[in-house]
């Protein structure tokens, strides 16, 4: 089975899934936290303004 391509996604979770792993994974994981984190900082900042 050859491996999907980033431009064949078709949804953001598909692309997710091809960039970081299903859920579950670590590395997909490791990217969720991340990105809470980030969000939760832009917010704070926005917030302050």
């Amino acid at each position: 089975m050859a491996k999907k391509s980033i431009k064949s996604a078709k949804t953001f979770d598909e692309l997710l899934a091809l960039k970081y792993g299903k859920i579950g994974s670590a590395k997909r994981d490791e990217f969720e936290v991340k990105a809470q984190s980030f969000i939760n900082s832009e917010l704070s900042k926005e917030s302050r303004k």
